[in-house]
């Protein structure tokens, strides 16, 4: 009896874990690089110019969910960034948006160019995506 009813429990399980349907991948071994390019005429980005800036990749069918592992810093008038444990083979979105203390001279916000960008990455590939910040309002 005790051994029928763990085989039924086990069988249970197995069916419930098998049907819960495609799981997107959370974690790999793909990195996604690059820079924020801050030399734009009018730009005013403050001391400390790469705090604040965000970076968010996501999959493309669930956009609110973080993934990877996010380290950015300031390097040469620029900000550089670097996102590990990706998932590979996957269909990515990589979304920034500019700091909020980042002002043009006109009082407008800037724009970053490209503000979102698309990617499919290979196992421990390694590509690169730069951003430009402008003001041109």
């Amino acid at each position: 009896m005790l051994r029928t009813t763990a085989s039924a429990l086990f069988l249970t399980l197995l069916g419930c874990a098998s049907s819960m349907g495609a799981r997107l991948e959370r974690e790999g071994n793909a990195t996604l690089t690059g820079i924020v390019v801050l030399s734009t005429p009018g730009l005013e980005v403050g001391k400390t110019p790469c705090d604040g800036l965000k970076l968010q990749v996501a999959h493309a069918r669930e956009p609110a969910n973080a993934l990877g592992n996010l380290l950015v810093k300031p390097s040469r008038g620029r900000c550089l960034y670097v996102l590990s444990n990706l998932p590979s083979q996957a269909d990515l979105v990589l979304t920034v948006t500019a700091s909020p203390d980042w002002r043009c001279e006109t009082g407008h916000a800037p724009a970053l160019t490209p503000p979102q960008v698309e990617s499919r990455l290979r196992d421990y590939e390694t590509a690169t995506r730069d951003f430009r910040v402008t003001c041109d309002r």
